[in-house]
């Protein structure tokens, strides 16, 4: 009988990986190799974190890009050591700066880590110029589609609004998808409980303002919380292609001269399209806030 001792199967021990080895074959953070690295919008960080990013310096340190320092590079200053000395290599010019800031070096696409994560977040409204080729054209469609017997409008400001990318990617999404819709223009308004446009740009926080909700939310959050509109074709989101449909819902309760309305960017099946009624859509991915409009309305004549 062949003894136990030679029915033993001898195996080689596999050699021992280092933590950092290890961290990376398994994707996880390249200074602790205990947690998954952190994933945010399509872009991947080597670290689980702001504190690992700060005091790690991973498996292969460099030396600071910034000419005449030696101290140690870190991902989290885009390779420089510290904040102080990225800040220092983008007015050198030794590296871009971010699109936004430009104060920091440009770490995902063409802005910095703090900048980007702001932007997929929260929308931004910028002031278009009223000599500029937007202004006046989104003027002239504005005009042309008000068809109201009893008043004309005069329109103050426009504001562009650079929607967060999560919102834009939905968009885009259903934009592409089999239903195969139509991309038209039209214009909601609702209550303004603050002086956007007036005293400042910035949005407000107040539920009730439903402007402001609409615009940081895109369409998914309205007045006082409210997930939808409801209306003769159910919940969903109502405007128009005639701006003055649409002023019948502008209220204001602030000390601005202005009133306030949307333009929107609307997916719709070509059946939808009407000029006299509601054009509606089902979900809040299918419209985005394009414009924000600050106008007055002028009583015509002899009405």
């Amino acid at each position: 009988m062949t003894s136990l001792v030679n029915r033993v199967v001898h195996w080689k021990q596999p050699r021992t990986q280092t933590p950092a080895q290890t961290a990376v074959a398994m994707d996880l953070c390249e200074i602790c190799g205990l947690k998954p690295k952190y994933f945010e919008g399509g872009f991947k960080h080597p670290y689980c974190s702001r504190s690992c990013a700060r005091n790690g310096q991973g498996p292969n340190p460099s030396v600071c890009i910034l000419r005449g320092c030696r101290a140690t590079g870190k991902a989290a200053f885009s390779n420089f050591c510290s904040e102080a000395h990225a800040r220092e290599g983008v007015r050198l010019g030794q590296v871009e700066g971010c699109r936004q800031c430009n104060i920091q070096p440009r770490v995902v696409g063409e802005h910095c880590l703090s900048c980007d994560r702001q932007i997929r977040s929260t929308p931004r409204l910028r002031e278009l110029d009223v000599n500029g080729a937007t202004y006046k054209n989104l003027r002239a469609q504005f005009l042309s589609e008000w068809e109201s017997p009893r008043a004309s409008p005069g329109i103050e400001k426009v504001y562009e609004v650079i929607p967060p990318r999560d919102a834009r990617a939905r968009y885009d999404a259903y934009r592409g998808s089999p239903i195969n819709p139509q991309e038209i223009r039209t214009f909601h308004s609702a209550q303004c409980i603050c002086d956007l446009g007036f005293k400042n740009s910035a949005l407000c926080s107040f539920k009730s303002c439903g402007i402001c909700s609409i615009v940081k939310s895109a369409f998914r959050t309205f007045a006082f919380g409210a997930s939808s509109n409801s209306g003769r074709f159910g919940e969903g989101v109502y405007s128009y292609r005639n701006p003055a449909l649409a002023d019948r819902f502008a209220t204001s309760c602030t000390s601005s001269p202005y009133r306030v309305m949307i333009a929107c960017d609307a997916l719709v099946h070509p059946g939808q399209i009407s000029e006299e009624q509601s054009v509606f859509v089902p979900v809040a991915d299918a419209i985005l806030p394009a414009y924000v409009i600050m106008y007055t309305k002028h009583r015509v004549e002899g009405m």
